[in-house]
């Protein structure tokens, strides 16, 4: 089914652990609250399920269940935003047009994975010393003469020491065996799958998963800078582990691999305008302001706008949000319009001119071109406003960031910032 269809499943009965699997998978802890990714209904007749902006994979005992994105190319449209969004060259050498091909996302995303990992082992296993202590025969590093003697003090053929140790398991590494375990529970062509437990086969020489359920942070150096593309796509295969409790239903034949549309709209439009717009203008993203909603002269409330664009010349800050709705064919909702007004007047940074904001949105191949909607706010008061409502048509951006057409990049990334 499409991303915000429905899809009847005649005659399908959830079995109890199914069931349970659908209800934690359905919905998301995120940065804004509990998410709803889709809804279930058991009815008599069957299956029910409704698709919001998560679209992806989700496998049962019996039934595989597709959430198709809305692109003409299908999952291979998506596996782009994501290489785009990561800094990765679009990878085409394995890449199939069949529908099969278009509709399987965990094979995409796992050959993208799978190609990065082969990139990093031609620069080199990150390695790390680490503090060792043993009861040792031979003196090793430096002896710790307070513990030798709680040890051994009958043992003069025994010393116990702390040393360093260059080791290959350390977090940087295992996070990506971790992703490998991950994908190893997919359904995936025979040639991914056998490239897949041979890297898997490799890591484990060098590591053991990652335990934690928390991402670490990692800073990036000379010496792992090389790492740092393939823990983004490591991420996003971790993420599913979190959302689903993977290991919960280790025994069960149940898998899914789920992406918020909503995040990876905003994400690619951040990187777009990152990218291409010319100098004077300075891109910022998820600036948290703390003063802007007080409460006894302290934080009430914190407003995040997903973008701000300066044009450094003017001073002129305009407010960006990203909405992965349909807007070419119905009015912005009245709330977006109040949460775009406010964050604006709160940056407007010259008195008298009146606040600017745009609110991008979806276009898809099937759609036509529309113009700009341009929406006057408080007209002829002293908080009048405007606030522009302009399409983004994505797979034509990303044909352009294929064919390296740089200058038609930056004049659509000048148009998505226009406010004259």
């Amino acid at each position: 089914m499409p991303e915000y269809g429905r899809l009847h499943i005649d005659d399908y009965h959830l079995s109890d652990a199914e069931r349970e699997y659908l209800q934690g998978l359905s919905v998301v802890d995120g940065g804004k609250g509990r998410e709803q990714r889709f809804f279930v209904r058991e009815l008599r007749t069957g299956l029910h399920l409704e698709a919001t902006s998560w679209v992806g994979v989700i496998e049962l005992e019996r039934i595989r269940i597709v959430i198709e994105p809305k692109f003409h190319r299908g999952f291979t449209s998506l596996l782009e935003m994501v290489a785009f969004i990561e800094g990765i060259p679009f990878h085409r050498k394995r890449e199939t047009e069949s529908a099969h091909g278009r509709s399987d996302l965990m094979e995409l995303f796992v050959r993208l994975y799978l190609d990065e990992l082969d990139g990093l082992l031609k620069k080199g296993i990150v390695k790390e010393y680490v503090t060792e202590e043993d009861n040792l025969r031979l003196l090793r590093g430096r002896p710790d003469y307070i513990i030798n003697l709680q040890k051994n003090p009958a043992s003069p053929d025994r010393i116990y020491c702390r040393y360093d140790e260059l080791v290959t398991d350390i977090p940087e590494n295992q996070v990506l065996l971790t992703a490998l375990a991950v994908a190893s529970r997919y359904r995936l062509a025979p040639e991914t799958r056998r490239r897949l437990n041979r890297f898997r086969a490799e890591w484990e020489v060098h590591c053991q998963p990652y335990q934690e359920e928390q991402w670490p942070e990692f800073r990036y150096h000379r010496l792992n800078s090389h790492y740092q593309k393939a823990h983004r796509l490591a991420w996003y295969l971790f993420r599913q582990v979190a959302a689903e409790n993977l290991f919960h239903f280790h025994e069960q034949s149940f898998y899914s691999m789920l992406v918020n549309m909503n995040e990876l709209f905003e994400a690619f439009v951040r990187e777009l305008l990152r990218r291409y717009l010319p100098g004077p203008y300075r891109v910022s993203a998820q600036k948290t302001v703390r003063d802007a909603i007080l409460a006894g002269g302290k934080t009430y409330r914190q407003v995040i706008p997903d973008l701000l664009v300066t044009e450094q010349e003017s001073g002129t800050v305009l407010v960006l949000d990203t909405k992965y709705k349909n807007y070419g064919e119905k009015h912005v909702d009245t709330a977006d319009i109040f949460q775009l007004a406010f964050y604006a007047q709160r940056f407007q940074s010259i008195p008298g001119k009146g606040h600017c904001s745009v609110i991008l949105y979806p276009r898809y191949v099937d759609q036509p071109a529309r113009p700009d909607v341009e929406v006057d706010l408080l007209p002829g008061t002293g908080y009048f406003g405007r606030l522009w409502v302009r399409d983004v048509f994505i797979e034509e951006l990303l044909r352009l960031v294929r064919e390296g057409e740089q200058d038609e990049l930056t004049g659509q990334a000048l148009r998505m910032v226009r406010i004259r």
